[in-house]
């Protein structure tokens, strides 16, 4: 039996899915920037695919979507674009301790243009704490960028309280979130939650790798970060990838329909996961909040006296396949900073595991992980140095 529960870095494709894009690859191939009639069938069902992504969540305009490669490259759009669009009004960002990998790098590159940039700490539960946060703004502060779920630890992050405090700051702060682990999980309303940009990854719900989207709210001030010949959108140069973008919106419409109902059903699969986890096996800790602070569609445990990349490889010789360590560079063997940033230490850390699932995870694929852990545990620590009865503590 093969188990994926790696579904936080990347989802499998739904056959519709492919169906659709193979249109766009072998029938309606045509760029639609062309004057003739193929071309203008394919811009207009892209024009179609931006008006859905906007009303998907609640944008006022199909203007306000930008097609990207995916979220990375609508992060490095958004921080880029307006930080350096609005540099004259000041030069300081905050983000909270449990970014994405890609905004910590593009901030770290804007302090390198002279961006003075803060850090933003999360409590025990991996929440950004919000009396420092608003403490942490400045008369200089121009962008805030916070994930709307935590990746690492699944907390869901107090979007509308962040607008609120920004509202009431005496000059305009752009509020910012990548969204790739919360657009068609669970509902995302930019004018609810008070959000000017807004990242998302098409391969988070089942979509291609390759293709995401940018909202852009209206107004906004923002600098392109590439330039082209050609451009059917300045904020972002280049040709569109049609079949990726189609592809994409199927995902959507399919991830849209019953997105409540998955919601449900996999918060009662995450509570028995963690249930099971608990009961029946010793001296583990769960990383991040509980239920309704916490995306359904993640779990992160600390095993403790075993690192967590040998129960990721002896987990994948049974054939379930889960992620420690960064998500985006999990050969690398440092501390997971996300376990660092909510008061673990470097053993909890390097001893953490995640596990996140997808609309198509069923029970049984959860018995046969649990059943397969416990026995793993148990070998890893009866081998391993750090283990009280092999220490000799």
């Amino acid at each position: 039996m093969r188990v994926f529960l790696d579904n936080c870095r990347t989802t499998a494709v739904i056959d519709e899915v492919v169906e659709e894009m193979k249109k766009y690859l072998t029938d309606k191939y045509s760029r639609p920037d062309g004057l003739y009639e193929t071309a203008q069938a394919v811009h207009e069902d892209l024009e179609g695919a931006r008006s859905f992504f906007a009303r998907s969540i609640n944008a006022s305009s199909s203007n306000e979507i930008v097609f990207t490669s995916g979220a990375t490259e609508s992060n490095n759009l958004a921080l880029l674009g307006v930080a350096r669009a609005n540099q004259r009004h000041g030069n300081h960002i905050a983000i909270s301790a449990l970014e994405h990998g890609s905004v910590m790098s593009i901030v770290k590159r804007l302090e390198k243009e002279g961006f003075d940039v803060t850090i933003v700490p999360v409590n025990e539960q991996g929440i950004l704490d919000l009396n420092v946060f608003e403490k942490s703004l400045k008369a200089s502060t121009i962008l805030v960028s916070v994930i709307s779920v935590g990746h690492f630890v699944g907390s869901l992050m107090p979007l509308k309280e962040i607008s609120e405090i920004l509202k009431r700051q005496n000059h305009k702060i752009y509020f910012h979130t990548d969204a790739a682990e919360m657009y068609a999980k669970m509902p995302l309303d930019v004018e609810e939650l008070g959000l000017d940009l807004v990242s998302v990854s098409g391969h988070k719900f089942h979509g291609p790798k390759g293709v995401g989207f940018l909202y852009i709210r209206k107004g906004t001030k923002i600098e392109p970060i590439m330039y082209g010949a050609e451009s059917f959108d300045r904020r972002r140069p280049g040709g569109e990838n049609v079949p990726g973008i189609m592809g994409m919106k199927k995902a959507a419409e399919i991830s849209l329909k019953d997105v409540k109902d998955n919601f449900s059903k996999l918060r009662e699969l995450q509570r028995y996961f963690i249930e099971r986890v608990e009961s029946e096996i010793d001296d583990v800790l769960l990383n991040g909040p509980r239920d309704d602070k916490r995306s359904p569609y993640n779990v992160n445990m600390s095993f403790s006296f075993i690192e967590g990349e040998a129960i990721s490889l002896a987990l994948s010789l049974e054939g379930v396949e889960v992620a420690t360590g960064s998500a985006c560079a999990s050969e690398q063997l440092k501390p997971n900073y996300a376990i660092l940033a909510i008061g673990g230490d470097h053993e909890r850390a390097h001893g953490s595991i995640r596990f996140t699932f997808s609309r198509f995870t069923t029970k049984e694929e959860i018995d046969y992980t649990v059943d397969k852990l416990k026995g793993v545990v148990k070998w890893l620590r009866n081998i391993s140095p750090l283990s009280p009865k092999n220490s000799g503590r």
